[in-house]
């Protein structure tokens, strides 16, 4: 993938408040049928009693949308900062977790564990939106990805939050590389999102051409917070 890694300091350090950013670490769970409820009661019963580091917060997210050959049913998000992960991760182990670990393997099993982090956020008081959607590329020009998209955030304002990133540990099984992800206050926000006004829409159409000569659209898919504990 190249230019990748050679531009990712780069980008981190020249971010709009880059002290800002969030760090966060993603699973992908497969939940049994019937077994959703017992899953948010399990995570609940631990999350719940621990005195969660400042700067970290851990979410369960159900997908709501999504393609074909999206595995996962839920996402568990980490999400806050490089120490605060850290702190939390520490407090994942010994007995409790152990007997957590034990009752969450009878409602559902981990396929997948990325990590990344956000390179651009706006909007961020918006960043608890119930609802979410995240589209997916493989970027072979870091550099040319971004200042495509820092030139669509000129005309087009989102009315919610938004954030580009970047996954740099592992890389789903289509190299999926950056993400752009959007949040909504509800449904009905959802399926408006998107170009208002024809300068926004060629703004878009500006970004995608823009885009494809040096990346390849994965997908997209949706979630909506079951639980959030920080």
């Amino acid at each position: 993938m190249k230019n990748y890694f050679l531009t990712l300091f780069l980008f981190i350090s020249v971010s709009i408040s880059a002290q800002d950013q969030i760090t966060w670490n993603q699973v992908g769970v497969v939940v049994n049928d019937g077994y959703a409820s017992d899953l948010v009661e399990t995570m609940d019963e631990f999350y719940g009693s621990i005195d969660m580091p400042e700067g970290a917060s851990v979410s369960l997210l159900a997908v709501y949308h999504s393609g074909i050959g999206h595995e996962p049913t839920h996402y568990i998000n980490y999400a806050g900062t490089v120490d605060g992960l850290v702190a939390l991760r520490q407090l994942r182990g010994g007995s409790e977790y152990e007997s957590y670990v034990n009752e969450f393997s009878k409602y559902g099993k981990t396929i997948s564990n990325t990590h990344g982090k956000t390179f651009i956020r706006f909007n961020t008081d918006d960043s608890e939106d119930p609802m979410g959607q995240i589209w997916q590329w493989r970027v072979e020009d870091q550099a040319a990805f971004v200042n495509a998209f820092n030139e669509l955030t000129k005309t087009f304002k989102p009315d919610g939050y938004m954030s580009l990133g970047g996954m740099f540990g592992g890389i789903g099984s289509e190299g999926e590389s950056h993400y752009i992800y959007v949040t909504h206050d509800d449904y009905q926000q959802m399926l408006e999102w998107g170009p208002k006004t024809n300068e926004e829409l060629a703004a878009f159409e500006k970004f995608i051409k823009t885009t494809d000569s040096f990346s390849d659209f994965k997908g997209t898919y949706s979630v909506w917070n079951v639980k959030t504990w920080n």
